[in-house]
């Protein structure tokens, strides 16, 4: 509670600050504008889309997510819309999640602030092959993150970001539950970015790079000693006004004393089709590329295709056992104005598959 109370006062600090920045000289605009409604004056627009799925490890998932984008202030037309979001859902497996996110842009896009704030009880599994199959746990997450970037020169951003999570995880051996493990992991780290695409929620051309680190040290709370750097880099090719194809590359590193909660899993938007949990390592790597296609009006669709590997060194690659993924799926553009789409995917692995729902496209900002 301490968190989500910090979480909204630092939205409260922040945004007449920004707006105060880039407050318009011209005082009847200002006037002119205030005699509207908050939510046109800001140009606030709502997307939301359920969640009913299904997959192996967390069997149906029921959930709601609502996204508004808005104009952070309203005399600042370089800025793309600002986003905040809340995400709830619970599955059959006894799972259950929460989240406050919000990402900022102002000042003409000078600035940009992320702030994230959940709790979640995942009951999940990860594979031993000493021990021969699947063992599950549960975990309890609580997460906080602030991270703030200033653009340095031309479309190059540098910042640096405070994450916060405390884990407790219990294992479960032959329905022999072990006694729970708690965790800290906070971390500070350095956040590069290049980002030059022109639309953010719906790139046609440009790209979109990140570099971020993560230092986890017992000098600011956490329970281990080690370091993460996360690359990744997308291209976006457009080659009509309804087409797009977009490449993307991920590098995924642990080292030092990474902890089992330190690892990196193959999944989610880098590679789709992997949902059990299986593939799990110090080091992921993910090659995957796009194809988009809005085919009448506001729908569209995709088709995708990429391959992974979860190793604990770059020699540890073998072509012979990487991991392909592939799939397609379906966009209705819910906000045309500013090229937001909501959709979902369905995707197959290497014996898996998954189904994801989402608001925006794959491959933006995290």
């Amino acid at each position: 509670m301490t968190k989500a109370l910090l979480f909204a006062l630092i939205i409260a600090l922040v945004t007449p600050v920004a707006m105060q920045a880039q407050a318009p000289d011209n005082t009847t605009s200002i006037s002119d504008t205030s005699k509207q409604t908050i939510w046109k004056k800001h140009n606030v627009k709502l997307a939301a889309i359920p969640i009913i799925n299904y997959d192996p490890s967390l069997e149906l998932n029921m959930a709601a997510l609502v996204n508004a984008f808005y104009r952070l202030n309203p005399a600042d037309t370089i800025s793309p819309l600002s986003m905040a979001g809340a995400m709830v859902g619970y599955t059959t497996n006894e799972s259950w999640y929460w989240a406050l996110y919000t990402k900022m842009y102002f000042n003409e896009d000078n600035y940009r602030l992320t702030l994230a704030y959940g709790d979640a009880s995942v009951n999940f599994q990860y594979y031993d092959a000493g021990y021969g199959g699947f063992i599950d746990f549960n975990s309890l997450h609580d997460l906080f993150i602030v991270e703030l970037q200033r653009r340095v020169y031309k479309r190059w951003y540098l910042g640096a970001k405070y994450f916060n999570q405390k884990i407790l995880t219990t294992y479960d051996f032959d329905g022999a539950p072990a006694e729970p493990e708690k965790q800290d992991m906070t971390h500070l780290g350095l956040v590069i970015s290049h980002d030059s695409r022109d639309f953010i929620y719906n790139p046609h051309g440009g790209d979109y790079l990140n570099f971020k680190t993560g230092h986890y040290r017992d000098a600011w709370g956490s329970a281990y000693e080690f370091d993460k750097y996360e690359f990744d880099f997308t291209k976006f090719f457009g080659l009509n006004e309804n087409e797009v194809i977009a490449a993307r590359l991920t590098a995924l590193v642990a080292t030092g004393d990474v902890p089992f909660e330190g690892q990196y899993v193959v999944g989610r938007d880098d590679i789709r089709g992997y949902t059990n949990g299986k593939h799990r390592a110090d080091q992921v790597y993910n090659i995957q590329g796009e194809y988009r296609w809005n085919f009448y009006k506001k729908w569209g669709m995709v088709g995708f295709a990429g391959i992974a590997t979860a190793v604990n060194s770059p020699a540890d690659i073998k072509f012979d056992e990487l991991l392909p993924g592939a799939g397609a799926g379906l966009r209705y553009m819910a906000i045309p104005s500013e090229k937001i789409n909501i959709g979902v995917d369905v995707a197959v692995g290497k014996d898996d598959w998954g189904i994801y729902f989402r608001i925006g496209e794959t491959f933006g900002d995290k």
